[in-house]
């Protein structure tokens, strides 16, 4: 079922649209959220809680692209999922890595979940993800979206470790520069 028949079902208020959701999109949001969770009933009570959170706010907010907005929301859950399970034990997991690789020279934002709402911002990385090469898209993707270990990046995208921390230590030079052009205060 597309995109469209999904969301006229919501707004029909369908318990249809839930199930067709987790049948096209279930598995998507899964590997989101375990990719950051890395348990698989948080991960599953995650995508749960996710689709009622789509269920509640469909029809104050009809998303453009369904498949993106839910993944926001679920990613979105996971991350406070995360800060909920880490409380007390702070370090050493990928997510906080991504988290302070990339907070550092975006610092006019208290978390990272407001980055994602910033619409302008969202637009400047996206243009800038554009003009570099795939694989470069590819591996900043896998590692700050889905907040992937390097080594398992290196290993998806046949390259070595080293050159996967390379691209992304160049990625993260070249957004700050552009971010600055475009007025961000870094």
């Amino acid at each position: 079922m597309d995109d469209v028949a999904i969301l006229e079902l919501y707004r029909e208020h369908s318990e249809e649209a839930i199930r067709e959701t987790e049948k096209k999109y279930g598995k998507y949001c899964y590997s989101i959220a375990y990719g950051i969770l890395g348990n698989h009933e948080d991960s599953e009570e995650c995508v749960n809680d996710a689709f009622v959170r789509l269920w509640d706010s469909i029809i104050k907010q009809e998303p453009k692209n369904l498949r993106m907005y839910l993944a926001k929301i679920t990613r979105n859950l996971a991350i406070n999922r995360y800060r909920e399970l880490t409380r007390e034990k702070r370090g050493g997991s990928e997510v906080v890595v991504s988290f302070s690789e990339v907070e550092d020279f975006v610092a006019q934002f208290d978390a990272i979940e407001e980055l994602i709402d910033e619409q302008s911002l969202i637009q400047s990385i996206n243009e800038f993800l554009k003009g570099q090469k795939e694989l470069y898209q590819i591996v900043f993707i896998q590692k700050y979206w889905y907040f992937l270990p390097v080594e398992r990046i290196a290993e998806q995208n046949g390259i070595s470790k080293s050159k996967t921390l390379s691209i992304l230590h160049r990625m993260r030079q070249k957004l700050k520069v552009r971010l600055r052009k475009e007025g961000y205060h870094l």
